[in-house]
Protein backbone atom coordinates (compact mmCIF):
# COMPACT_ATOMS: atom_id res chain seq x y z
CA UNK A 1 0.00 0.00 0.00
CA UNK A 2 1.63 3.40 -0.56
CA UNK A 3 2.29 5.22 2.11
CA UNK A 4 -0.21 8.66 1.16
CA UNK A 5 -2.92 5.58 1.49
CA UNK A 6 -1.75 3.67 4.97
CA UNK A 7 -1.74 7.03 6.15
CA UNK A 8 -5.30 8.22 5.54
CA UNK A 9 -6.46 4.53 6.04
CA UNK A 10 -4.91 4.81 9.46
CA UNK A 11 -6.33 8.13 10.07
CA UNK A 12 -10.00 7.44 9.08
CA UNK A 13 -9.85 3.87 11.10
CA UNK A 14 -10.07 5.86 14.47
CA UNK A 15 -12.93 8.05 13.06
CA UNK A 16 -15.25 5.18 11.73
CA UNK A 17 -14.71 2.79 15.12
CA UNK A 18 -15.81 6.34 16.79
CA UNK A 19 -18.34 7.22 15.32
CA UNK A 20 -20.21 3.66 15.23
CA UNK A 21 -21.54 4.52 18.36
CA UNK A 22 -22.86 7.86 17.90
CA UNK A 23 -24.76 6.38 14.92
CA UNK A 24 -26.23 3.56 16.75
CA UNK A 25 -26.90 6.20 19.44
CA UNK A 26 -28.61 8.22 17.13
CA UNK A 27 -30.76 5.82 15.54
CA UNK A 28 -31.90 4.44 18.76
CA UNK A 29 -32.70 7.79 20.47
CA UNK A 30 -34.93 8.49 16.80
CA UNK A 31 -36.56 5.23 17.10
CA UNK A 32 -37.43 5.76 20.86
CA UNK A 33 -38.59 9.17 19.40
CA UNK A 34 -40.51 7.84 17.10
CA UNK A 35 -42.51 5.32 19.30
CA UNK A 36 -43.33 7.84 21.57
CA UNK A 37 -44.81 10.16 18.91
CA UNK A 38 -47.29 6.95 18.27
CA UNK A 39 -48.02 6.24 21.75
CA UNK A 40 -49.07 9.36 22.14
CA UNK A 41 -51.49 9.65 18.39
CA UNK A 42 -52.86 6.55 19.72
CA UNK A 43 -53.79 7.59 23.25
CA UNK A 44 -55.18 10.84 21.45
CA UNK A 45 -57.56 8.36 19.26
CA UNK A 46 -58.76 6.55 22.06
CA UNK A 47 -59.48 9.72 23.87
CA UNK A 48 -61.44 10.85 20.99
CA UNK A 49 -63.15 8.13 20.65
CA UNK A 50 -64.32 7.96 24.06
CA UNK A 51 -65.34 12.07 23.68
CA UNK A 52 -67.74 11.26 20.40
CA UNK A 53 -69.56 8.84 22.77
CA UNK A 54 -70.20 11.64 25.22
CA UNK A 55 -72.39 13.24 22.66
CA UNK A 56 -75.01 10.13 22.27
CA UNK A 57 -75.05 10.10 26.39
CA UNK A 58 -78.11 11.40 28.01
CA UNK A 59 -77.33 15.19 29.35
CA UNK A 60 -79.40 14.31 32.70
CA UNK A 61 -77.05 11.63 32.93
CA UNK A 62 -75.05 11.72 36.70
CA UNK A 63 -70.86 12.41 36.44
CA UNK A 64 -71.14 8.51 37.83
CA UNK A 65 -73.37 6.95 35.71
CA UNK A 66 -71.30 8.72 32.36
CA UNK A 67 -68.13 7.55 34.10
CA UNK A 68 -69.76 4.24 34.23
CA UNK A 69 -70.89 3.53 31.09
CA UNK A 70 -67.62 4.48 29.90
CA UNK A 71 -65.38 2.36 31.62
CA UNK A 72 -67.10 -0.76 30.79
CA UNK A 73 -65.97 -0.26 27.23
CA UNK A 74 -62.90 0.96 28.25
CA UNK A 75 -61.16 -0.24 31.19
CA UNK A 76 -58.26 1.72 31.36
CA UNK A 77 -60.24 5.04 31.91
CA UNK A 78 -58.76 6.31 35.06
CA UNK A 79 -60.91 9.64 35.53
CA UNK A 80 -63.64 11.61 33.81
CA UNK A 81 -65.00 15.07 34.91
CA UNK A 82 -67.42 16.91 32.63
CA UNK A 83 -67.23 21.11 32.62
CA UNK A 84 -70.01 22.86 31.96
CA UNK A 85 -69.03 26.54 30.39
CA UNK A 86 -69.51 29.00 33.69
CA UNK A 87 -69.70 25.95 36.18
CA UNK A 88 -67.74 25.90 38.85
CA UNK A 89 -64.88 23.63 37.23
CA UNK A 90 -64.81 26.36 34.71
CA UNK A 91 -61.34 28.23 34.04
CA UNK A 92 -59.82 31.03 32.24
CA UNK A 93 -56.68 28.51 31.08
CA UNK A 94 -59.57 26.93 29.28
CA UNK A 95 -60.79 29.50 27.14
CA UNK A 96 -59.34 28.99 23.72
CA UNK A 97 -61.20 25.49 23.59
CA UNK A 98 -64.43 27.35 24.26
CA UNK A 99 -63.82 29.90 21.57
CA UNK A 100 -62.60 27.38 19.34
CA UNK A 101 -59.25 28.32 19.21
CA UNK A 102 -58.29 24.57 20.46
CA UNK A 103 -59.95 21.53 19.71
CA UNK A 104 -57.91 19.41 21.75
CA UNK A 105 -55.60 19.67 24.97
CA UNK A 106 -53.24 16.68 26.37
CA UNK A 107 -50.76 16.35 29.24
CA UNK A 108 -48.93 13.50 30.97
CA UNK A 109 -49.45 13.41 34.96
CA UNK A 110 -48.30 11.00 37.35
CA UNK A 111 -50.78 9.66 39.76
CA UNK A 112 -51.24 6.90 41.95
CA UNK A 113 -47.96 5.49 40.84
CA UNK A 114 -48.47 5.31 37.37
CA UNK A 115 -48.71 7.56 34.54
CA UNK A 116 -51.86 9.51 33.31
CA UNK A 117 -52.59 10.72 29.80
CA UNK A 118 -55.02 13.10 30.50
CA UNK A 119 -56.80 14.92 27.83
CA UNK A 120 -59.24 17.90 27.83
CA UNK A 121 -61.84 17.40 24.85
CA UNK A 122 -64.34 19.93 24.00
CA UNK A 123 -67.99 18.19 22.60
CA UNK A 124 -71.85 19.16 22.42
CA UNK A 125 -74.35 17.44 24.31
CA UNK A 126 -78.19 18.34 23.87
CA UNK A 127 -76.97 21.70 21.70
CA UNK A 128 -74.62 22.83 24.62
CA UNK A 129 -70.98 22.98 24.51
CA UNK A 130 -69.12 21.34 26.74
CA UNK A 131 -65.53 20.21 27.63
CA UNK A 132 -64.70 16.35 29.11
CA UNK A 133 -61.25 16.30 30.98
CA UNK A 134 -60.74 12.83 30.63
CA UNK A 135 -57.76 10.47 32.30
CA UNK A 136 -56.14 7.47 30.55
CA UNK A 137 -53.89 5.24 32.01
CA UNK A 138 -50.81 4.99 29.41
CA UNK A 139 -50.36 1.16 30.08
CA UNK A 140 -53.49 1.34 27.13
CA UNK A 141 -50.49 1.73 24.55
CA UNK A 142 -48.05 -0.57 26.64
CA UNK A 143 -48.38 -2.67 23.53
CA UNK A 144 -47.01 -0.31 20.98
CA UNK A 145 -43.30 0.58 23.30
CA UNK A 146 -42.93 -2.55 25.41
CA UNK A 147 -42.11 -4.75 22.14
CA UNK A 148 -40.47 -1.84 20.58
CA UNK A 149 -37.82 -0.56 23.53
CA UNK A 150 -37.48 -4.27 24.10
CA UNK A 151 -36.35 -4.23 20.37
CA UNK A 152 -34.03 -1.30 20.49
CA UNK A 153 -32.31 -2.44 23.90
CA UNK A 154 -31.27 -5.36 22.12
CA UNK A 155 -30.21 -3.94 19.00
CA UNK A 156 -28.07 -1.68 20.90
CA UNK A 157 -26.16 -3.73 22.82
CA UNK A 158 -25.52 -6.57 20.16
CA UNK A 159 -24.52 -3.06 18.33
CA UNK A 160 -21.88 -2.51 21.21
CA UNK A 161 -20.89 -6.28 21.38
CA UNK A 162 -19.85 -6.17 17.45
CA UNK A 163 -18.07 -2.37 17.92
CA UNK A 164 -16.44 -3.96 20.86
CA UNK A 165 -15.46 -7.11 18.78
CA UNK A 166 -14.39 -4.86 15.96
CA UNK A 167 -12.33 -2.79 18.32
CA UNK A 168 -10.60 -5.82 19.47
CA UNK A 169 -10.25 -7.29 16.15
CA UNK A 170 -8.79 -3.98 14.68
CA UNK A 171 -6.24 -3.69 17.67
CA UNK A 172 -5.25 -7.47 17.59
CA UNK A 173 -4.39 -6.63 13.46
CA UNK A 174 -2.67 -4.17 14.32
CA UNK A 175 -0.46 -5.54 17.13
CA UNK A 176 0.33 -8.36 15.12
CA UNK A 177 1.25 -6.38 12.86
CA UNK A 178 3.42 -3.94 14.93
CA UNK A 179 4.83 -7.04 15.85
CA UNK A 180 5.92 -8.32 12.68
CA UNK A 181 7.79 -5.20 11.54
CA UNK A 182 9.57 -5.11 15.14
CA UNK A 183 10.73 -8.72 14.21
CA UNK A 184 11.62 -8.13 10.64
CA UNK A 185 13.34 -4.92 11.95
CA UNK A 186 15.23 -7.13 14.60
CA UNK A 187 16.25 -9.81 12.36
CA UNK A 188 17.53 -6.92 10.16
CA UNK A 189 19.74 -5.68 12.73
CA UNK A 190 20.63 -8.47 14.02
CA UNK A 191 21.85 -9.50 9.96
CA UNK A 192 23.37 -6.29 10.33
CA UNK A 193 25.57 -6.87 13.23
CA UNK A 194 26.61 -10.49 11.83
CA UNK A 195 27.87 -8.90 8.55
CA UNK A 196 29.65 -5.62 10.29
CA UNK A 197 31.66 -8.15 12.98
CA UNK A 198 32.48 -10.14 10.15
CA UNK A 199 33.48 -7.20 8.15
CA UNK A 200 35.22 -5.68 10.81
CA UNK A 201 37.54 -8.92 11.28
CA UNK A 202 38.61 -9.13 8.03
CA UNK A 203 39.28 -5.11 7.58
CA UNK A 204 41.77 -5.32 11.09
CA UNK A 205 44.07 -7.08 10.14
CA UNK A 206 45.36 -6.01 6.89
CA UNK A 207 44.32 -1.97 8.47
CA UNK A 208 47.07 -2.75 11.46
CA UNK A 209 49.49 -3.68 8.83
CA UNK A 210 48.83 -0.16 6.70
CA UNK A 211 49.18 2.00 9.74
CA UNK A 212 51.67 0.38 11.14
CA UNK A 213 53.97 0.92 7.88
CA UNK A 214 52.25 3.99 7.66
CA UNK A 215 53.69 5.05 11.12
CA UNK A 216 57.00 3.24 10.48
CA UNK A 217 57.88 5.54 7.30
CA UNK A 218 56.74 8.91 8.83
CA UNK A 219 59.36 8.23 11.45
CA UNK A 220 62.14 7.16 9.18
CA UNK A 221 61.11 9.61 5.77
CA UNK A 222 62.08 13.26 5.50
CA UNK A 223 59.61 16.49 6.42
CA UNK A 224 58.08 15.49 2.57
CA UNK A 225 57.46 12.27 3.29
CA UNK A 226 55.85 12.43 6.67
CA UNK A 227 53.50 15.48 5.08
CA UNK A 228 52.60 13.26 2.33
CA UNK A 229 51.75 10.48 4.60
CA UNK A 230 49.77 12.30 7.55
CA UNK A 231 46.43 11.98 5.63
CA UNK A 232 46.66 8.89 5.06
CA UNK A 233 47.61 7.63 8.63
CA UNK A 234 44.97 10.27 9.71
CA UNK A 235 41.73 8.29 7.05
CA UNK A 236 43.48 4.97 8.67
CA UNK A 237 42.58 5.62 12.22
CA UNK A 238 39.71 7.37 11.31
CA UNK A 239 39.06 3.17 9.13
CA UNK A 240 40.56 1.92 12.44
CA UNK A 241 37.28 3.55 14.44
CA UNK A 242 34.68 2.53 12.07
CA UNK A 243 36.11 -0.86 12.47
CA UNK A 244 36.23 -0.48 16.48
CA UNK A 245 32.37 0.88 16.02
CA UNK A 246 31.13 -2.30 13.65
CA UNK A 247 32.76 -4.62 16.60
CA UNK A 248 30.96 -3.04 19.37
CA UNK A 249 27.72 -2.99 17.36
CA UNK A 250 28.03 -6.48 16.00
CA UNK A 251 29.04 -7.79 19.56
CA UNK A 252 26.75 -8.91 22.12
CA UNK A 253 27.16 -6.99 25.45
CA UNK A 254 27.29 -9.75 28.73
CA UNK A 255 26.75 -7.61 31.74
CA UNK A 256 28.04 -8.55 34.96
CA UNK A 257 26.28 -6.55 37.28
CA UNK A 258 28.28 -5.47 40.39
CA UNK A 259 28.06 -2.58 43.00
CA UNK A 260 29.12 0.50 42.05
CA UNK A 261 29.38 3.98 43.31
CA UNK A 262 28.12 6.81 41.12
CA UNK A 263 31.18 9.07 42.11
CA UNK A 264 33.36 6.20 40.79
CA UNK A 265 31.52 6.55 37.50
CA UNK A 266 31.42 10.58 37.51
CA UNK A 267 34.99 10.47 38.22
CA UNK A 268 35.76 8.14 35.14
CA UNK A 269 33.65 10.11 32.88
CA UNK A 270 35.35 13.57 34.15
CA UNK A 271 38.65 12.09 32.89
CA UNK A 272 37.54 11.38 29.50
CA UNK A 273 35.67 14.74 29.17
CA UNK A 274 38.80 16.79 28.42
CA UNK A 275 40.11 14.77 25.77
CA UNK A 276 37.24 14.81 24.18
CA UNK A 277 35.73 18.39 24.34
CA UNK A 278 39.26 19.44 22.93
CA UNK A 279 39.99 22.87 22.30
CA UNK A 280 35.82 23.73 22.82
CA UNK A 281 34.99 26.40 25.08
CA UNK A 282 32.39 23.85 26.74
CA UNK A 283 31.88 23.88 30.40
CA UNK A 284 31.07 20.27 31.65
CA UNK A 285 29.19 19.76 34.88
CA UNK A 286 29.43 15.82 35.70
CA UNK A 287 28.27 16.16 40.18
CA UNK A 288 29.97 13.06 42.27
CA UNK A 289 26.78 13.12 44.40
CA UNK A 290 24.20 10.11 43.51
CA UNK A 291 23.24 7.11 44.08
CA UNK A 292 25.10 3.66 44.44
CA UNK A 293 24.48 1.25 41.60
CA UNK A 294 23.82 -2.61 40.65
CA UNK A 295 25.00 -2.56 37.12
CA UNK A 296 28.43 -3.49 34.72
CA UNK A 297 30.16 -0.06 35.25
CA UNK A 298 32.01 -0.90 32.15
CA UNK A 299 29.38 -1.18 29.94
CA UNK A 300 27.75 1.79 31.75
CA UNK A 301 30.71 3.76 30.98
CA UNK A 302 30.69 3.08 27.24
CA UNK A 303 27.03 4.06 27.00
CA UNK A 304 27.68 7.32 28.91
CA UNK A 305 31.12 8.67 27.11
CA UNK A 306 28.96 8.09 23.71
CA UNK A 307 26.39 10.29 24.91
CA UNK A 308 28.62 12.65 26.47
CA UNK A 309 30.59 12.59 22.84
CA UNK A 310 27.40 13.24 21.55
CA UNK A 311 26.37 16.08 23.47
CA UNK A 312 29.54 17.49 23.31
CA UNK A 313 29.75 17.61 19.52
CA UNK A 314 26.33 18.77 19.32
CA UNK A 315 27.53 22.13 20.99
CA UNK A 316 28.80 24.56 17.53
CA UNK A 317 32.61 24.76 17.91
CA UNK A 318 32.85 28.38 18.69
CA UNK A 319 29.98 28.72 21.00
CA UNK A 320 30.34 28.31 24.78
CA UNK A 321 28.46 25.58 25.83
CA UNK A 322 27.45 23.65 28.86
CA UNK A 323 26.78 19.38 29.32
CA UNK A 324 25.48 18.65 32.66
CA UNK A 325 25.25 14.81 33.95
CA UNK A 326 23.35 14.31 36.57
CA UNK A 327 21.95 10.56 38.33
CA UNK A 328 19.02 10.01 41.26
CA UNK A 329 17.37 7.02 42.15
CA UNK A 330 13.54 6.81 41.41
CA UNK A 331 11.33 4.10 42.98
CA UNK A 332 14.14 1.69 43.02
CA UNK A 333 16.01 2.80 39.40
CA UNK A 334 18.10 5.00 38.52
CA UNK A 335 17.99 8.00 36.36
CA UNK A 336 21.17 9.32 34.33
CA UNK A 337 20.25 12.15 32.26
CA UNK A 338 22.67 13.74 29.76
CA UNK A 339 21.82 17.33 28.99
CA UNK A 340 23.23 19.99 26.47
CA UNK A 341 22.51 23.54 25.20
CA UNK A 342 23.81 22.56 21.79
CA UNK A 343 21.70 22.59 18.34
CA UNK A 344 18.90 20.14 19.72
CA UNK A 345 17.81 17.14 16.82
CA UNK A 346 15.97 18.17 13.62
CA UNK A 347 12.17 16.90 13.51
CA UNK A 348 13.16 15.31 9.86
CA UNK A 349 15.86 13.49 11.93
CA UNK A 350 14.63 12.10 15.01
CA UNK A 351 12.75 9.32 13.08
CA UNK A 352 15.94 7.61 12.50
CA UNK A 353 18.10 8.32 15.51
CA UNK A 354 18.82 4.66 16.54
CA UNK A 355 19.09 3.56 12.87
CA UNK A 356 22.46 1.93 12.20
CA UNK A 357 24.86 4.21 9.76
CA UNK A 358 22.52 6.87 9.80
CA UNK A 359 24.96 9.95 10.89
CA UNK A 360 24.53 14.14 10.47
CA UNK A 361 28.13 14.20 11.22
CA UNK A 362 30.54 14.64 8.25
CA UNK A 363 33.07 11.54 9.68
CA UNK A 364 30.24 9.82 11.61
CA UNK A 365 29.80 6.04 11.39
CA UNK A 366 26.27 6.08 12.32
CA UNK A 367 26.41 3.37 14.67
CA UNK A 368 26.97 5.48 18.46
CA UNK A 369 23.47 5.75 19.30
CA UNK A 370 22.48 2.54 18.33
CA UNK A 371 25.54 0.71 19.77
CA UNK A 372 24.80 2.90 23.49
CA UNK A 373 20.82 1.67 23.24
CA UNK A 374 22.01 -1.79 22.51
CA UNK A 375 24.78 -1.24 25.44
CA UNK A 376 21.72 0.08 27.70
CA UNK A 377 19.35 -2.41 26.77
CA UNK A 378 21.54 -5.21 27.95
CA UNK A 379 21.52 -3.71 31.53
CA UNK A 380 17.81 -3.80 31.24
CA UNK A 381 17.59 0.26 30.78
CA UNK A 382 15.81 2.33 28.19
CA UNK A 383 17.39 5.00 26.32
CA UNK A 384 15.01 8.71 25.59
CA UNK A 385 16.59 11.73 23.85
CA UNK A 386 14.33 14.53 24.63
CA UNK A 387 14.39 18.02 23.19
CA UNK A 388 14.80 20.62 26.11
CA UNK A 389 12.52 23.89 26.60
CA UNK A 390 15.18 26.49 25.92
CA UNK A 391 16.80 24.63 23.44
CA UNK A 392 19.16 21.29 23.30
CA UNK A 393 18.78 17.89 23.88
CA UNK A 394 18.73 15.40 26.99
CA UNK A 395 19.18 11.69 27.02
CA UNK A 396 17.93 10.09 29.71
CA UNK A 397 18.88 7.08 30.71
CA UNK A 398 16.41 4.58 32.98
CA UNK A 399 17.73 1.63 34.83
CA UNK A 400 15.02 -0.57 36.49
CA UNK A 401 15.87 -2.17 39.85
CA UNK A 402 19.67 -0.84 39.90
CA UNK A 403 19.48 1.88 42.74
CA UNK A 404 21.13 0.40 46.19
CA UNK A 405 20.81 1.72 49.23
CA UNK A 406 23.46 4.68 50.04
CA UNK A 407 26.21 2.58 51.82
CA UNK A 408 30.10 2.58 50.81
CA UNK A 409 30.80 0.67 47.90
CA UNK A 410 34.22 -0.95 46.57
CA UNK A 411 33.92 -0.54 42.90
CA UNK A 412 36.53 -2.04 40.10
CA UNK A 413 37.15 -1.75 36.69
CA UNK A 414 37.37 -5.02 33.75
CA UNK A 415 35.63 -8.12 34.12
CA UNK A 416 36.37 -10.28 37.37
CA UNK A 417 37.58 -12.94 35.35
CA UNK A 418 40.57 -11.39 34.16
CA UNK A 419 41.74 -11.10 37.14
Amino acid sequence: MPTGNRILSRALLPLVVAALPVVLLLSSLRTLHEVETQRTIYLRHRVAMLAARLEYLPPAASAEAVYDALGADDPFLVGLEIISRGGPSDRPALAPLWDGRELFRTEMLAARGAEIFRAYVPFHSAGEPRIARIDLNTAAADFLTEHARHNVIVSSIGGVVLIALSILAIWAVRRASLLRIKQMEMEHLAHIGKMSAVLAHEIRNPLGTIKGFAQLAMESGDARTRELLRPALAETERLEALVNGLLAYGRAPHPVPRPVAWSDVAARLAAHAGQIAGARPVRIAIPEAGPNLQTDPDILGQALLNLLRNAIEAIPSATEGEVRVEAAARAGAVAIAISDNGTGIPPQVRQRLFEPFHTTKAFGTGLGLATTRKLIASLEGELELNDRPGGGTEALIRLRGAALPATPVVTTYGNPADR
